[in-house]
């Protein structure tokens, strides 16, 4: 190989993409108490006043909104129906409430038939910080004629900060998946890695937030990377560890943070990585 480089066929002598190790996606039962809760949500409603002395107060319901049935005395099925709504986008109000920004029916549905969720460790899901996603989204400067990425969506922490329709979203969840295409996303279930190989297609700014564990981030900003267009931009939250290498050899790299703390259920430090492919001379 030394003495006669040439001799080498041209599809071996540039290094394979670094693959993604196959990870074992696994669903998590949820105790039947859970389901019954899940089973038992109700429409939330909140209570106007009105000038009518026969009916001085009215129901009104609120858009997208659950709550909790009556029935519920089980603390811990609670808290753990209380954890599969906020995996799904709920956000818990002053009243109890939880409010949705889709119609969550027919992925509650789905939870409620199949008795499961995405186990979040295996998935590798840990929901993208608001500050966060607000940063990766300003950094990536995004502008009306580009075409966007989003490869690890989760629920859309980052895609929603993205203009929607310029945004492909990619998600290895069904479940999720289907959150997002409730939410109105472009939204496609599968691996990104197998979906990276598998299509053409260029994108002027990238956003994510990959899965870390077993070093998998490295794996999937290499092949967002390689979706890039020229002049185009990558922005991607990384393990603090990757600061200051060259983790895209031939992309300019800035770095900002590092960020502490900022994951529920995960105490690991994060950067951020922006990531310039220069314009072809």
């Amino acid at each position: 190989a030394h003495m006669y480089p040439m001799a080498i066929p041209p599809e071996f002598r540039t290094k394979p993409k670094k693959k993604a190790k196959e990870i074992e996606l696994i669903q998590r039962p949820l105790p039947f108490a859970v389901i019954d809760i899940l089973t038992d949500l109700k429409k939330a409603y909140l209570h106007e006043k009105t000038e009518d002395w026969r009916n001085p107060v009215r129901q009104v319901e609120i858009k997208n909104a659950l709550v909790f049935g009556y029935s519920v005395n089980d603390k811990h099925a609670k808290a753990e129906a209380e954890t599969v709504l906020e995996s799904i986008g709920g956000v818990k109000t002053k009243d109890g409430h939880y409010k949705f920004d889709y119609d969550p029916k027919d992925v509650l549905r789905e939870i409620i038939s199949s008795g499961c969720i995405p186990d979040s460790k295996s998935f590798q899901f840990y929901q993208t910080p608001a500050n966060l996603a607000q940063r990766v989204v300003e950094l990536a400067e995004i502008e009306p004629q580009h075409e966007c990425l989003e490869p690890s969506a989760g629920t859309g922490a980052i895609a929603d900060l993205m203009p929607m329709d310029q945004t492909r979203c990619i998600e290895v969840s069904k479940l999720r998946c289907d959150v997002l295409t409730a939410k109105g996303h472009d939204a496609v279930c599968m691996d990104f890695a197998a979906w990276a190989e598998s299509v053409s297609n260029q994108f002027d700014r990238i956003c994510m937030n990959p899965p870390f564990d077993r070093g998998q981030w490295q794996a999937h900003i290499t092949h967002a990377a390689s979706l890039l267009n020229a002049g185009g931009r990558l922005v991607a939250i990384l393990p603090s560890s990757a600061k200051g290498k060259e983790v895209l050899p031939g992309l300019a790299h800035q770095w900002h943070g590092p960020f502490d703390n900022q994951f529920a259920g995960a105490s690991v430090s994060v950067v951020i990585l922006v990531a310039d492919k220069k314009v072809n001379s």
